[in-house]
């Protein structure tokens, strides 16, 4: 296996297990059942939108995990755009700060961490932190790992994946910022008019009032 398949699979395994061990600390700490992606009634367009973000992300991660340990049949098969190794070894410490920013967001979240709208159970909205830079952490390290990835095997494939999954977590945050809206009101629009959506700027308007 090359090297660069060993540092991807090994990034992949850290951000699954990483992932999946939130979700047990929260039901086993404090009875939370975090991963609410498409689950109950939170109507239609917010059902949607979330079952769009779990098959999207669910091929996305198939194909990290598929391209990691499959090595060269993979890359023959999806035929590489740029086979250059500094390219590709720039994608893996993308990946590195997509999976780094991604742990720290989640841990940042604590029991407010969530897979999908929470419409059921209470939450704190969580502005310390990572999140005094970010509205969306956790989605920021995900579009980075999305390009990463892309870096790491430059093809349309992973670049037509990359693309859907950007638009799909774009899709999920505007659903979010409606919920968080409605759940935390003014405390919420003085965070968010104050804090980028994603990183760098904000362009969210100053005077927004809570309807």
């Amino acid at each position: 296996m090359k090297i660069i398949s060993i540092l991807s699979l090994s990034l992949f395994l850290v951000f699954l297990v990483s992932f999946l061990l939130k979700l047990f600390i929260l039901y086993k700490k404090n009875g939370i059942k975090a991963n609410v992606l498409a689950k109950g009634v939170k109507g239609k367009t917010i059902t949607n939108v979330e079952l769009f973000v779990k098959i999207t992300t669910f091929v996305w991660g198939l194909l990290w995990f598929t391209l990691s340990i499959m090595t060269i049949k993979a890359e023959n098969f999806i035929g590489l755009a740029i086979e250059m190794k500094s390219v590709r070894y720039a994608g893996i410490t993308v990946l590195f700060i997509g999976v780094s920013i991604f742990i720290t967001a989640m841990v940042s979240m604590k029991t407010s961490w969530r897979v999908g709208i929470d419409k059921k159970t209470e939450s704190k909205l969580v502005t310390a932190g990572i999140y005094k830079y970010s509205r969306n952490p956790a989605f920021v390290g995900f579009d980075v790992m999305f390009l990463g990835l892309t870096l790491t095997y430059p093809s349309f494939l992973v670049l037509t994946v990359t693309v859907v999954n950007v638009l799909a977590i774009h899709m999920l945050i505007l659903q979010e910022e409606k919920h968080l809206k409605s759940a935390f009101g003014d405390k919420y629009v003085r965070y968010k008019a104050k804090t980028p959506r994603y990183i760098l700027f904000n362009r969210s308007v100053q005077s927004e009032k809570v309807s």
